[in-house]
């Protein structure tokens, strides 16, 4: 696998790690902005209004309004009773008498002194006792009597043209069919029909009932354009493109566990811990080994620029302690300094994805690394470390190990940076350079590692490229989701 990266990174088909980047960076946008569009105005519009238009509430209401006529409607019978009641014989009649002017007249007269005169008359002259007098005289004795002139008076109105006029109408059908209708259900049923069928509500209503086209005049309609008119948007064509891409479902699968981007002013203290492990949390003091050159200077040996970390070695005075596998930890003077970091306090894994991007310049005197170990040193699993020539990457299961789980690759551009990537699953481990494979093996991890970035320093120091820098630009971890 070795040979055949090799091959592929000179001849230029294995992508670079700026193109790795800015494909990270297209699709960290494509995901930024989906979160901006579900988390929008607009997008949350167009749900409700989809939600309402698809609710069988409102499409009920759609086939109501639609499926609603005139005809056989309750206007429709209110208007056609109406009609009819119009029509009747008996309301006809009610109408002509109402509106000839004789029941004007009539009333007239009622209410006149005449009438009553003419009835208190007609009450005396037809009264027994008057025409027993009368038939008991003669007519020149009845003219000369007292009774004559109350008889002369009725006979009198008798002739006149209003009382002949109520003497016939008050006793024709006509009127008695009106003082009928007058008090009828019918009459008050047709005054209700009426003020109803001549309301402007009712009349509305009708035309509403006509109308072929009325759903596209309500608010219904009007919620379905707006709903059509954002379903065409700009807006909702990126979304339901970003919604659909494939590149996406990324997200769906993996969970960003851990990510490092160094774009603070100042280390991430609470993650990244200036040491050695082991020593700090065995001898309380951070240790060199005892074929290494350089002291552990802590933060002092970072720098931050960029969104860069910078771990750099220096030519430089320093006391410290180095590690004597006989004589324990001892005091020693060293001539350069470098750092180590580790995430012990903050971060570890077991099984996910690794990956870096880093950059280091190749010697055989100085060592950039990026490995992974749990509570013991070993197994020790290399993300990479440098090498005189290129780098190398694997797994160290036990000191001396004679690196059986161990590849090393030549002819890297240590003026690029690259993007190591380490995948661990079910205990097989796959080491990715710039998203192509190079190796892997098998290895049984027991519990979850954490990390170390360091230099350090050995031989004869080649000074003349001091300082030296480790440069890592980005560390992520992702972990795949639970289903």
């Amino acid at each position: 696998m070795s040979f055949a990266f090799s091959l592929k990174y000179a001849l230029g088909l294995i992508p670079s790690a700026d193109q790795l980047d800015a494909k990270w960076d297209k699709l960290i946008k494509m995901r930024d902005d989906l979160n901006q569009m579900e988390n929008s105005g607009e997008l949350k519009e167009y749900e409700d209004l989809k939600n309402l238009i698809e609710s069988s509430a409102f499409q009920n209401l759609k086939r109501e309004i639609e499926s609603l006529q005139y005809g056989g409607s309750p206007e429709e019978k209110q208007i056609h009773k109406f009609k009819t009641l119009s029509g009747s014989p008996s309301i006809r009649n009610y109408q002509k008498v109402l509106g000839s002017g004789r029941l004007e007249r009539l009333h007239e007269i009622l209410e006149g002194s005449m009438l009553k005169r003419f009835l208190i008359l007609q009450r005396e002259v037809d009264s027994n006792e008057f025409r027993d007098r009368k038939a008991a005289q003669k007519k020149k004795e009845f003219v000369k009597s007292p009774d004559f002139a109350p008889y002369k008076e009725y006979h009198q109105l008798l002739r006149n043209g209003d009382i002949k006029f109520w003497l016939k109408f008050s006793k024709s059908e006509n009127y008695h069919n009106y003082l009928k209708t007058l008090e009828s259900s019918d009459l008050k049923h047709l005054g209700e029909l009426k003020t109803l069928t001549t309301s402007v509500e009712f009349n509305n209503r009708v035309a509403y009932l006509k109308d072929k086209k009325r759903f596209q005049k309500g608010d219904e309609y009007k919620r379905i354009l707006a709903f059509n008119e954002l379903d065409k948007s700009k807006f909702m064509v990126d979304y339901r493109k970003l919604k659909g891409a494939r590149e996406l479902e990324f997200f769906k699968k993996w969970d960003i566990v851990f990510e490092e981007n160094f774009d603070d002013k100042k280390l991430n203290t609470e993650c990244w811990h200036a040491g050695n492990w082991w020593g700090m949390q065995t001898l309380g003091t951070s240790f060199s080994q005892k074929d290494e050159k350089q002291g552990y200077n802590e933060m002092k040996n970072i720098e931050l620029s960029n969104n860069t970390l910078s771990i750099l070695a220096k030519k430089e005075k320093i006391e410290g302690k180095v590690w004597n596998s006989t004589l324990g930890l001892m005091p020693q003077q060293f001539d350069y300094t470098s750092t180590i970091l580790n995430s012990g306090s903050s971060f570890r894994m077991r099984e996910g994805v690794l990956e870096a991007k880093v950059r280091f310049k190749k010697d055989a005197t100085i060592t950039s690394a990026f490995s992974m170990t749990s509570e013991k040193p070993f197994p020790q699993i290399d993300l990479f470390r440098s090498t005189k020539k290129g780098v190398g990457l694997g797994i160290l299961e036990k000191p001396g190990d004679k690196a059986s789980k161990y590849v090393r690759l030549n002819g890297l551009n240590d003026s690029h940076y690259h993007i190591f990537r380490l995948e661990s699953f079910n205990d097989m481990l796959v080491w990715k350079i710039n998203g192509t494979e190079v190796y892997r093996t098998s290895v049984f991890l027991k519990e979850p590692l954490f990390f170390h970035l360091l230099t350090s320093l050995h031989g004869e120091v080649n000074e003349h490229i001091l300082p030296h820098r480790f440069e890592i630009q980005w560390i992520r971890c992702y972990s795949k989701k639970s289903k």
